[in-house]
């Protein structure tokens, strides 16, 4: 018979699944980090509200008039952002940009313009296999990732 608390931890871990386990310290060090701000017991509408004003104050860059862009995720080698235009709905489909280190213009997010960003790194012919084998945009069916991202993640940067 297992206790509450680990009935508590297994819906929790049950989240994890799928994930690499960098991703997973990444992400109980910010909870631990965001617990310091909140007093008990904790109200789960409020660590929701202090996350989406921080995510938006941090993430959230005005691109014209019409629209906005932010910071979907990222990795050690690669930003993406996602555009939210009132033309984009218009036309559907995920407006999707990225920027590697080092680079600050945004650049469409397509299998051709991943593949020239990456042409004279270390990592080009990881990524050529990469997209030949899968689309820039295939994501991870569980934790709904790009593939891509994932595979980053898993390369060590020494």
């Amino acid at each position: 018979m297992i206790t509450y608390q680990e009935k508590i931890v297994q819906n929790i871990t049950r989240q994890f699944d799928g994930m690499s386990k960098i991703e997973v310290y990444d992400i109980l060090q910010k909870i631990e980090s965001l617990l310091l701000d909140f007093s008990t017991p904790i109200q789960f509408t409020e660590i929701k509200n202090a996350l989406e004003a921080s995510s938006r104050k941090d993430n959230v860059t005005a691109v014209d008039e019409y629209g906005y862009c932010y910071l979907e995720d990222e990795c050690q080698y690669l930003k993406i952002y996602k555009i939210k235009s009132l033309f984009s709905d218009f036309l559907g489909g995920e407006s999707l940009y990225f920027t590697i280190p080092g680079q600050y213009e945004l650049i469409h997010y397509d299998n051709r313009n991943i593949e020239e960003a990456f042409c004279n790194m270390h990592l080009a012919p990881i990524v050529s296999h990469f997209l030949k084998c899968n689309h820039a945009k295939k994501r991870n069916p569980k934790t709904k990732r790009l593939l891509l991202l994932e595979l980053f993640d898993q390369i060590d940067p020494e």
